[in-house]
């Protein structure tokens, strides 16, 4: 595959997050569209924190130019990365599903770091985008896994559409209970909508969370 438009710019997320080092997340619409996202800080001042940020290519050689999609304003202090895209349809009217994981507060500490999972969604391929919706979280770092990398969620997250919904699997760390290490499980919020439109004023109410696998 070419080279996407401009260089890549990133910042690693901080608080000791394992944070996939900007792996994009990529799906084709039925025309065979290409469909790229993936962090990066180009619209922050100094690069202060990540954005997620899309480009298309019906040929994988010319690409569309980056975009920002608009989950905060660029003033919001919040990270975002760890994308997972869906997309259905072709052209115009193209159903994009975006999972993501983001630090509402990209200058915190491993001791005050709080890890959400959000999702937005496009019925027009990419070029407005519905109100974004809290899935899960606060999660405290120390409630996730650790590794030689920092504490982690997975390098990675998928999402799949399926009868006009956005589909995914992410982790979720939560207080341990007596005797175990930890409880973190593998997560689904169960299909949510493709809207191109505010879809809840204001910070929204998760939805209920399935367990699917978990682990001690």
């Amino acid at each position: 595959m070419a080279a996407l438009p401009g260089p890549p710019r990133r910042h690693r997320a901080t608080g000791s997050v394992r944070d996939g080092d900007g792996l994009p997340s990529a799906a084709v619409d039925a025309s065979g569209r290409v469909y790229v996202v993936w962090a990066d800080c180009r619209f922050r001042p100094k690069c202060s924190a990540n954005d997620l940020v899309l480009s298309t290519s019906a040929n994988g050689t010319t690409w569309s130019r980056v975009t920002r999609v608009p989950i905060d304003p660029t003033t919001s202090g919040a990270d975002h990365f760890i994308p997972g895209m869906g997309v259905s349809g072709s052209g115009k009217t193209a159903r994009i599903g975006l999972y993501f994981y983001f630090l509402p507060k990209a200058k915190c500490k491993a001791a005050t770091c709080r890890l959400e999972v959000g999702y937005i969604s496009s019925v027009d391929g990419g070029r407005t985008w519905s109100t974004p919706t809290i899935i899960a979280g606060p999660i405290k770092l120390t409630q996730l896994a650790n590794t030689n990398d920092g504490h982690m969620v997975g390098d990675y997250v998928a999402c799949s559409i399926s009868g006009g919904r956005a589909f995914s699997l992410f982790a979720v760390g939560k207080p341990a209970t007596a005797g175990r290490a930890f409880n973190e499980a593998m997560h689904t919020a169960g299909g949510l909508p493709m809207t191109g439109w505010p879809i809840c004023p204001g910070r929204p109410t998760a939805p209920k969370l399935s367990a699917t696998v978990g682990w001690e």
